[in-house]
């Protein structure tokens, strides 16, 4: 099969995006198949994922001027199957719509995420926004041939069921032969025990701010918060942004890691960030303020804790659950739900299912 991946997003900084999008690729190529990526950004520039680059420099463009080049190459590739990681309608997506079987990857809900920004603005401009970009969606998902959901929850949505399309939902993945277990089965715990957290400044559903309550009600334990800036006091430490090597470091020093705690706030209950799936390749347990699709449906593992963050923490399970996990490592075989090579052998059969409609 023939599958063309349509992005539009920055993959010269070789984020986790863009490694989840070179992944998918590897993995349908190990399955026999011919992938080409195209890809639309503000500058060309190299990076860790081939692809196709086509430039846009603003908004505007990019929904009402035709991408002549990308559609010419697109129809030089002519593929079985366009597959598209959501993004707003445009006149050249239209084009490719009209003429080719097209799957979309959805990785949030995104109209809960627009509400919420014209909740916190309350202006008019925010909400023409909201209503702009609900009617675009509208233009889009009625014709795809297939809809991919990141989280069941995502996938059902009432807002995409309505347009009654073929629809699966498979989490997001993670290569675990690119981890090697960083977490220290007989760590140090002399000293101060850690919980770490990895997250971007403005992103209310992160829940950073229940982390510094965590702090407040654990004094005994260290709260290290990655990606953006704070107040350090004696037991909740802000380090802005730092890279890899540099994170690693501090994630290093640390017994648990935290993911967002304020999902709610975008009006959803389940999630499968990759910075989870990160933390849990080095073998780090986690607490979560959501669902995770992936394990859902599997047995309850005693390496994550999930709290309702609508109601009242209990710390006193918090606290056993840190203790009890302490000097667990996780092995990669207990977390082969999140292993990119078994999802997308599910989303290809998805992909042979609908190629031949």
């Amino acid at each position: 099969m023939k599958i063309a991946y349509l992005i539009n997003h920055d993959i010269t900084t070789n984020d986790g995006i863009t490694k989840k999008i070179l992944g998918q690729k590897n993995q349908w190529e190990k399955l026999g198949h011919e992938v080409e990526v195209y890809c639309t950004l503000p500058s060309l520039g190299e990076s860790i994922l081939e692809s196709k680059q086509y430039i846009s420099t603003t908004p505007f463009k990019l929904r009402f001027q035709l991408q002549d080049d990308l559609l010419s190459d697109l129809d030089a590739f002519y593929p079985d199957i366009v597959y598209f990681r959501y993004n707003t309608w445009s006149r050249t997506l239209s084009k490719i719509l009209d003429k080719y079987k097209v799957i979309t990857e959805l990785n949030t809900y995104d109209l809960g995420e627009f509400w919420l920004l014209f909740k916190q603005e309350r202006t008019m401009k925010s909400l023409v926004r909201y209503l702009g970009y609900k009617l675009l969606r509208d233009k889009v998902l009625s014709r795809v041939s297939g809809i991919i959901g990141v989280t069941k929850e995502i996938a059902y949505h009432s807002s995409n069921a309505k347009y009654n399309k073929p629809t699966t939902f498979i989490p997001n993945g993670i290569n675990l032969n690119e981890f090697t277990t960083m977490k220290e089965k007989n760590v140090d715990t002399s000293s101060r025990i850690g919980l770490f957290f990895i997250g971007s400044p403005g992103a209310m559903w992160h829940g950073v701010d229940i982390i510094e309550e965590m702090a407040k009600n654990l004094s005994d334990y260290d709260f290290h918060i990655v990606g953006m800036d704070g107040e350090n006091n004696s037991n909740l430490f802000w380090y802005g942004y730092l890279n890899k090597n540099q994170y690693t470091e501090i994630l290093k020093k640390c017994h648990i890691c935290i993911g967002s705690l304020a999902l709610y706030r975008n009006g959803m209950k389940e999630a499968c960030p990759l910075k989870v799936r990160e933390y849990l390749a080095y073998g780090y347990p986690v607490i979560l303020g959501y669902e995770d699709s992936a394990f859902i449906d599997k047995p309850q593992s005693s390496w994550i804790h999930t709290i309702d963050t609508q109601k009242e923490i209990d710390y006193n399970k918090m606290k056993k659950f840190i203790l009890n996990n302490i000097h667990v490592v996780i092995d990669h075989d207990e977390i082969k739900y999140i292993s990119t090579q078994n999802l997308e052998v599910q989303r290809v059969d998805f992909f042979h299912l609908l190629s031949e409609v």
